[in-house]
């Protein structure tokens, strides 16, 4: 009886080295090679047959190979090893600069594929790593040599992120990467067979690509300007032409000449008016809520300055009644100090001179403290998008105020 031995359990598996030894079970086992799997048979140190697309039976395990091995009737060392023999894609991560200075992120497409003939070159790997081979080992295997060499080089000579896209740039970079890495896939037993890169959004194409938005946003919003005062003149041209109806009816009636034509014609006029005037309503209702967002930003910035100047008033009337006290106490100080020297009869004129000169000397002090303070600046103009007829808050490219009449 024998059961399935399965070298392949996962998709990014590409090579296996088994050891037969360590096959111990009392079932023999058996192996299924598929058409792009492929297996060489090393034993005692030399390579075997190399086989593929068939049934491998007996490869290790069962009690007649026990015995065998005990009583040394069979070979000391036995090695397989498996690998996939069908092309595989492998993604090498860089990061580059081209040659105005913009930095490149992307990944690296190798197409390899490890033919019949080369699976013992393997065994170089497997001198120096684990015996299992997959994707992310032989990207660890290739990808110091391959961004060192093709991709830093390759991007150093790119001009533009044009000359980036381009199809004769992967050109160049697929003939250049099958040159450079020739010899190091050959020694592992891969042949390369295609190359290219896939790069993300560079700087300057993310800078083109908000311009380009700009642009579009601004002729977007110039279309919706033109249109709205296309309806508006419309509407005028409509209104004037209502009027101009009423004016004739009202004329008809007085001399009794009222036709059918013209009440129908004046019946249609309103009811495409009231059709506008819902729009009018609509557009004006958006507008208000854009410049109430505006006002309410307007009004708080002037309750601000307003609080920062009411406590400006309040520091200065402190100050300033404090020098008035100042001076008061001075003063009354002073008189008491001439009352005492005439009770004494050391009021001199030398003392008077001395006293009037300190008083003019306070004075000029004083006066200087007080031309020192900083005037309170001019009350502010009002906003420039406030109608100065009705206050009423006014868009920056309105020409006059759709409330009153008001024009700039």
């Amino acid at each position: 009886m024998t059961t399935m031995f399965k070298w392949r359990s996962n998709p990014n598996v590409l090579a296996r080295l088994v050891d037969g030894n360590d096959i111990k079970t009392w079932t023999a086992r058996q192996v299924v090679l598929k058409p792009n799997e492929a297996c060489a048979f090393i034993v005692d140190g030399r390579i075997g047959d190399i086989v593929s697309e068939k049934v491998v039976r007996n490869i290790g395990g069962g009690l007649s190979r026990h015995i065998a091995d005990m009583m040394g009737a069979t070979a000391t060392d036995r090695r397989m090893l498996f690998a996939m023999t069908g092309p595989v894609d492998i993604l090498v991560p860089f990061e580059a600069s081209l040659a105005d200075g913009s930095s490149v992120l992307g990944y690296t497409n190798l197409r390899l594929q490890l033919r019949k003939d080369d699976i013992p070159k393997l065994l170089n790997v497997f001198a120096n790593h684990a015996p299992l081979l997959d994707k992310d080992a032989l990207v660890k295997l290739v990808k110091t040599e391959l961004i060192t060499r093709i991709v830093v080089p390759t991007m150093a000579g790119c001009a533009s992120q044009e000359q980036l896209r381009s199809a004769a740039f992967q050109e160049h970079l697929e003939m250049h990467t099958e040159v450079e890495m020739r010899q190091t896939l050959s020694s592992i037993g891969f042949t390369f067979l295609r190359a290219f890169i896939s790069t993300n959004k560079t700087d300057q194409e993310k800078l083109s690509k908000l311009r380009n938005d700009l642009a579009f946003a601004t002729q977007t919003e110039g279309a919706n300007s033109e249109a709205v005062m296309e309806r508006i003149a419309i509407r005028e041209a409509t209104t004037l032409r209502r009027i101009e109806c009423e004016i004739n009816v009202k004329q008809a009636k007085a001399r009794g000449e009222v036709t059918v034509q013209a009440e129908s014609e004046l019946l249609q006029l309103r009811k495409q008016e009231a059709v506008w005037e819902a729009e009018l309503k609509r557009d004006q209702g958006q507008a208000d809520l854009r410049m109430q967002e505006s006002s309410h930003q307007t009004t708080k910035a002037m309750d601000l300055f307003e609080q920062v100047q009411a406590r400006k008033r309040d520091r200065i009337q402190q100050q300033q009644d404090f020098q008035d006290k100042r001076m008061d106490t001075q003063n009354e100080l002073q008189m008491k100090m001439m009352e005492m020297a005439a009770q004494n009869g050391a009021l001199t004129p030398e003392v008077m001179q001395e006293f009037l000169r300190q008083q003019t000397a306070q004075k000029a002090i004083d006066g200087e403290s007080q031309g020192s303070t900083p005037a309170s600046p001019p009350p502010m103009a009002p906003p420039a998008n406030q109608c100065q007829s009705c206050n009423a808050v006014m868009m920056p490219d309105w020409k006059a105020c759709p409330h009153c009449g008001w024009t700039r």
